[in-house]
């Protein structure tokens, strides 16, 4: 796929690859809904007008996918994208990993450095490479939906070998159309709800199943600002006071 949330979502979904490949066929072509296609069409031509966006995010793995995905929420800020990415991200999270913790997260990067703030350890990281975020980066860097900043930014869903429109469904009390959407190549399937209002999307989940596992990966948007101009500074680092700057990686 064209986006990247995570490092691990795609050797996730090259395990799912994998997996789909040893079948004795290939599955059957399935219907192309020209429903859903149209709700895509303008949820497509109205985020490509969102040059940055703001919003609170939650986001919840359940099943197989929470070997892979941290539960994570809070407030995300994306800006531009750089051919690889959004060109500046902010979150303020609170992740919980696998162990069940809790950990308050600040993290971001313009495009020329990029930090982490462990609140819970009061230390901060900053270096010139993304890396410098560590294995907690995470959280951070896939909070939020990174369509609203990709240049192309349904055109893996408009290609998709199957799409169906599955009725409507309010998000936080967003009135939203569902697109339920399979991509080719074994890369998973999704349920998109795009509101009725804006034609933005509101919530993503994503479907798994991996060797007879299931699991899914739910990402919902609240309090949408779209086309922000976030405050001087909100993308380098600001340690409170007390706080030790570590010349290192984040773990």
């Amino acid at each position: 796929m064209k986006r990247v949330y995570a490092a691990v979502a795609c050797l996730l979904f090259a395990a799912f690859a994998l997996a789909e490949e040893s079948g004795d066929a290939p599955p059957p072509q399935e219907p192309r809904s020209p429903e859903a296609l149209a709700v895509l069409q303008q949820a497509d031509e109205a985020i490509k007008a969102v040059h940055s966006v703001r919003c609170r995010v939650k986001a919840v793995p359940s099943g197989v996918a929470a070997n892979f995905f941290p539960s994570a929420e809070g407030t995300s800020v994306l800006v531009g994208w750089s051919g690889s990415g959004p060109q500046k991200f902010y979150a303020d999270v609170q992740a919980t990993g696998r162990d069940g913790q809790t950990r308050a997260l600040t993290g971001g990067g313009d495009g020329n450095t990029f930090f982490l703030v462990d609140h819970t350890g009061k230390k901060g990281y900053e270096d010139m490479d993304p890396d410098v975020m560590g294995t907690s980066g995470r959280a951070v860097r896939g909070l939020g939906m990174q369509e609203y900043v990709h240049h192309a930014p349904f055109d893996d869903e408009l290609n998709a070998e199957s799409i169906a429109l599955e009725g409507e469904e309010a998000v936080e009390g967003e009135p939203c159309r569902k697109v339920h959407v399979k991509y080719g190549g074994g890369r998973g399937e999704s349920v998109w709800y795009f509101s009725k209002n804006d034609h933005l999307p509101r919530r993503r989940v994503q479907l798994f199943n991996f060797q007879g596992q299931e699991g899914k990966f739910e990402v919902t948007l609240t309090k949408l600002e779209t086309n922000v101009e976030p405050e001087s500074g909100l993308f380098r680092m600001r340690l409170p006071e007390g706080y030790e700057r570590v010349e290192d990686f984040a773990p």
